[in-house]
């Protein structure tokens, strides 16, 4: 054997010795996770060595990400929502004494679907400042109750642009216009995402009585110029020119 080819194989062989030698002292701590969204699940494979604390994470995207998830630790919920999917309603409800959610602090107007449950208590898992929805559309303040059930804002026809409001649908809150989820105000679908922590309670039932605080109102829009009816009217966006009209 010539003596450079045996040198080049005593390298490689060292190398690997010390390689091996160093994996020994700093073991790699394999971890299989999910990163979960609405409608897709991303699998990534974390490897965290544990002295220099190095992580590299691969992941595998979906085509279509819900974005910006506002994860909140599970605590007490302080309110319980109640979706009357007949009248088009969402009641808000607090505690009394007696630690019954008997108090209602808040109705929403909404609007309700064929997909939407008919009965039944689910708990709030997660939520997205943006989400894509079905249909090629986008809602602001995203809020998942279960499956593909989520509370939402009137759909937009672009992501991250409050301007591209489905004005056509806006007119419909109160009736039954969604697919399945639960549609309201940016106001109101705002007021749950900042609000009703994960763990929160929903529950459907159907009942003609809207409820002790009756069925509140939403403005109709579609008559309103362009620059006004693509905006949701209870949007607090700086740049809505809602804020600056007066009829």
């Amino acid at each position: 054997m010539k003596p450079k080819i045996a040198v080049a194989i005593v390298s490689i062989i060292l190398a690997f010795l010390v390689v091996w030698y160093l994996f020994s002292l700093n073991p790699f701590e394999i971890k299989i996770g999910t990163l979960a969204t609405s409608a897709k699940v991303v699998n990534h494979v974390m490897l965290n060595q544990k002295e220099n604390k190095n992580v590299m994470v691969v992941e595998i995207e979906p085509p279509e990400i819900i974005p910006e998830e506002k994860n909140i630790v599970l605590e007490p919920a302080e309110y319980y929502i109640r979706v009357n999917y007949e009248s088009q309603v969402v009641t808000i409800y607090l505690k009394d004494e007696q630690e019954n959610y008997t108090q209602p602090v808040k109705a929403m107007i909404c609007s309700t679907g064929a997909a939407t449950p008919k009965s039944g208590v689910y708990s709030i898992p997660k939520r997205w400042r943006w989400g894509a929805l079905q249909g090629n559309v986008y809602g602001q303040y995203v809020t998942k109750i279960t499956g593909n059930i989520l509370f939402h804002s009137v759909p937009y026809l672009k992501m991250y642009d409050p301007s591209s409001l489905e004005y056509w649908e806006y007119d419909k809150l109160g009736t039954n216009a969604s697919l399945g989820c639960v549609r309201l105000t940016v106001e109101d679908a705002k007021w749950i995402y900042d609000n009703c922590l994960n763990g929160s309670k929903v529950e459907f039932y159907a009942s003609p009585d809207p409820g002790p605080l009756g069925k509140p109102t939403a403005k109709k829009i579609s008559s309103y110029p362009d620059n006004l009816k693509n905006w949701d009217p209870t949007d607090s966006d700086e740049e809505n020119p809602w804020i600056n009209y007066f009829e």
